[in-house]
């Protein structure tokens, strides 16, 4: 779920630089997700409260807040070894790149999807519905490209 809009953009740059600071100096920072590689559990325009976190603290099933570069990224933890860690979008069929523990910026501890505020920030509990729903997006590319132009129906899912 990218946070930034173009990669490489002086705008896109500095958002990261601000979200880093924001969350190093208080602790907590609001965002609005933009992509859909987390659908359905996290919808684009869906707003994402993160804390920052001690790596101690995190455990595989957790979204992550992470610096790529110039541009953010909110991506589930799979798997963590030492001084890197491996997430993945939900929607998404393979693993990002190693992300050192350093560019991990924060934990996600809550989200609003337009009024509501979701129970299980991330989609962390998921019922069979949304866990078949997951399936198909990653899976289907129909299905993948309808949930990336219509994040109205991620709502469904929810």
């Amino acid at each position: 779920m990218n946070v930034g809009s173009v990669v490489g953009s002086p705008t896109t740059c500095m958002r990261a630089g601000l979200a880093s600071d924001v969350l190093a100096n208080f602790g907590k920072l609001t965002i609005r997700a933009t992509g859909g590689s987390m659908l359905p559990a996290i919808a684009p325009g869906d707003l994402l409260h993160f804390h920052a976190c001690m790596i101690d603290d995190i455990a595989p099933g957790q979204v992550l807040l992470v610096q790529d570069g110039a541009r953010l990224v909110a991506h589930r933890l799979l798997h963590r070894q030492d001084n890197e860690m491996l997430t993945q979008g939900d929607a998404l069929t393979a693993p990002d790149a190693p992300v050192a523990t350093h560019n991990v910026l924060g934990v996600l501890v809550g989200q609003q999807r337009g009024t509501s505020t979701l129970r299980h920030a991330g989609g962390r509990h998921w019922l069979r519905r949304q866990r078949a729903a997951r399936w198909l997006i990653r899976r289907i590319n129909p299905i993948h490209h309808l949930f990336s132009r219509a994040p109205l129906l991620a709502t469904l899912l929810a």
